[in-house]
């Protein structure tokens, strides 16, 4: 299972599921956001395959 949590919200996958899944799945583009495990950033094609807890951070342009 991973755990997502996004602005204070958690959301709930089972694995194994892709980071670019997850993304999909909450309506989020990959250059929208940044996906953190611990201090390691993940990338859209990494497959998660065992119980995590990740961060997904909004991040904004203003250029």
């Amino acid at each position: 299972m991973v755990e997502v949590s996004v602005e204070g919200k958690v959301f709930k996958f089972d694995t194994p599921i892709s980071v670019g899944k997850i993304l999909k799945k909450l309506g989020f583009l990959p250059m929208e956001v940044l996906v953190i495990d611990n201090d390691k950033l993940l990338t859209r094609d990494v497959v998660l395959r065992e119980d995590k807890k990740i961060t997904i951070k909004v991040v904004y342009s203003k250029g």
